[in-house]
């Protein structure tokens, strides 16, 4: 057994970790399965994954040093006892020397052990002396940029193919250009602990560029369509792109029609989210009944096209590059179990999402800026919407409109728990879209 189930020190650093995502009280460690050793301790360095179950199952790899390191104090967790001798124990994440280690089973001749493999897409290997570089924003993943390559430590796991994995394998061997393609992967057994594509060097982040045409409002004192930083052009390429990439899914992945039976099991899980949300905060309650009776709107009588979808989509998820819009991270939503991201669903989901991230981007600068909200900023977002609507193809019809209220609803429920957690001060955003939706 791991000693790490008898002693705080790994509990209390998940409990202040963003990925981790159980909130800030005690973390009960029950079980830690450790992976063969990828570099051996005796020789100073040690460094394995270790995959610890804390409610979830959660991929935290860890390097152990003879010596403790200064510089390393961010990812510092406790000191552990191996073979009769003391070990200063670190996130092998935060970890330059550790990274290298973990990553180099892309190298062409490096041997792995057993339990682990890494996987490689044809012609790829990664360069034997890359520097690595660990991405500074938390989220629900961590990501390490390894020469022009990308590399995903998946921290969240479940057993079975990650959709990630899945849907991208499937566009890279199609010759999608609308993604940032995948090189390989990182698993043990049925369990995928990481995966590498290419680096977006000289791309810009969608959530950026969008906060920057809102900004650019606040500058100019004009109407969205006559600001020089107005986005609704980008936002059409945006529809373009994504309506080629759910094409390309439909090509590569399995697609099929829902009936009455499968739209009334989609309207239970809203309600059942709905419940969720209600449960999280109290002013959620006020909307219930209207929330329910815009799902009851769906039209159970007119079959919806069904298909693998992204699912967790927003500007976040957006690249812009000189060749056009990339779209990457294809997990879902980290939080939901495997078979809810796996799920067919409507292409209304992703568009719901994007619909919602464009509300976000604008509202969030009046916030950042300590302003109520503005014609101009509500101007943006009107115009942005329809934009990325055109430029999917999106066709309006009284049942495709309320199935696409109903996703938006949805999607702004969660975006209230989700900020009820995590950012209170923007609780508001999704608030005012209910009202707005409602």
């Amino acid at each position: 057994m791991s000693e790490w189930t008898e002693r705080p020190e790994l509990s209390a650093y998940l409990a202040r970790q963003r990925w981790f995502g159980q909130g800030e009280g005690e973390v009960a460690i029950t079980e830690v399965r450790e992976l063969e050793w990828l570099s051996d301790p005796a020789e100073g360095l040690g460094v394995r994954f270790e995959l610890v179950l804390a409610g979830s199952l959660f991929n935290v790899p860890l390097s152990y040093r003879r010596q403790p390191r200064e510089d390393l104090s961010y990812g510092f967790i406790g000191a552990a006892a191996l073979g009769g001798e003391v070990f200063y124990v670190y996130d092998a994440l935060h970890d330059p020397e550790a990274r290298g280690i973990l990553v180099r089973g892309f190298i062409d001749g490096v041997d792995t052990p057993a339990d682990i493999e890494y996987s490689r897409l044809e012609g790829f290997c990664l360069e034997a002396e890359g520097d690595s570089v660990l991405l500074s924003a938390e989220q629900s993943n961590t990501s390490v940029i390894v020469g022009d390559a990308l590399i995903k430590f998946f921290r969240k796991l479940a057993p079975g193919r990650n959709p990630d994995i899945e849907i991208q394998a499937g566009l890279t061997l199609l010759g999608s250009e609308q993604i940032s393609p995948l090189l390989g992967w990182i698993s043990s057994g049925d369990i995928d602990l990481a995966m590498i594509g290419v680096f977006q060097r000289t791309a810009t982040d969608g959530w950026d560029s969008a906060r920057a045409s809102v900004r650019a409002l606040q500058d100019d004192a004009v109407r969205a369509r006559e600001a020089g930083g107005d986005f609704a052009a980008e936002s059409e390429r945006l529809g373009e792109t994504l309506a080629l990439v759910h094409e390309e899914m439909r090509e590569t992945l399995p697609t099929a029609s829902w009936g009455p039976e499968d739209v009334a099991a989609l309207v239970g899980r809203l309600n059942e989210r709905l419940d969720a949300a209600v449960a999280m905060h109290d002013a959620v309650g006020t909307y219930a009944d209207r929330v329910r009776a815009a799902y009851a709107a769906v039209d159970s009588g007119v079959p919806i096209p069904v298909q693998r979808v992204h699912g967790d989509f927003h500007l976040g998820q957006t690249l812009r590059t000189t060749s056009g819009w990339k779209i990457i991270d294809f997990e879902g939503e980290p939080a939901q179990p495997l078979r809810d991201r796996v799920r067919l669903d409507s292409v209304d989901r992703d568009l719901a999402g994007m619909l919602r991230s464009l509300d976000y981007a604008a509202h969030s600068v009046t916030i950042a800026l300590g302003e109520e909200n503005n014609e101009y900023v509500d101007d943006w977002v009107r115009r942005n919407r329809v934009a990325f609507l055109d430029g999917y193809g999106y066709e309006v019809s009284e049942s495709s409109a309320a199935l696409l209220r109903a996703y938006e609803i949805d999607k702004a429920l969660y975006e209230v728990v989700y900020e009820s957690n995590y950012r209170p001060d923007w609780v508001q955003i999704p608030l005012r879209a209910l009202e707005r939706l409602l």
